[in-house]
């Protein structure tokens, strides 16, 4: 089989990580002389590595976000009363996998929606499912949706979800992150 027809049957069964490698990975194994298990290797983890991205990119899409943030870029001299073990703590998902919420509150300039935004940015870099909505638009949302008839379709968007931020910027006083499926 050429390589043109392999590259035609990847593009059938849709697996376009491995066609974006596939060149690179043929010269690879043949200047490494390596097994064709180790190649093959290479080739599924290269697939793999291209769905998880997209499913990233897909799920930071539907989430809202307009920005991404990291608490690398978070200046912690600028409030050093924050607490920043159990801020660490939140990034790392772990209240969404027990069940549990965060109610992050502060006078405004504290650095809530940054944390909000970053704690977000890392559910969705776990595969998680990410709404994130600022007050007055989640409650416009949901006012809209009773309107048109499309209730159904936004209530299963945010009930669908692992994370829903919701940013009170109105009092700019607190932000909540919830659990949603725990509601239930």
């Amino acid at each position: 089989m050429s390589m043109t027809e392999i590259e035609k049957q990847l593009k059938t069964l849709r697996l376009n990580g491995i066609l974006a490698t596939l060149e690179s990975r043929v010269l690879q194994a043949n200047q490494s002389n390596v097994a064709f298990v180790e190649g093959l290797s290479w080739l599924l983890q290269d697939e793999e590595d291209y769905r998880s991205s997209g499913l990233r990119q897909r799920r930071f899409k539907a989430s809202g976000l307009n920005e991404l943030k990291t608490l690398s870029e978070f200046d912690w001299s600028f409030n050093p009363k924050l607490p920043k073990k159990e801020i660490y703590e939140l990034v790392t998902a772990k209240f969404i996998r027990d069940g549990e919420h965060a109610l992050l509150i502060g006078a405004p300039g504290t650095g809530k929606s940054h944390i909000a935004k970053t704690i977000a940015h890392a559910a969705i870099q776990s595969f998680k499912k990410t709404v994130y909505r600022e007050a007055n638009v989640f409650f416009e949302d949901m006012f809209e949706a009773e309107q048109t008839d499309k209730k159904k379709r936004v209530c299963k968007t945010f009930s669908e979800a692992d994370l829903l931020v919701i940013l009170d910027n109105t009092l700019n006083h607190s932000h909540f992150l919830c659990n949603w499926r725990s509601l239930k």
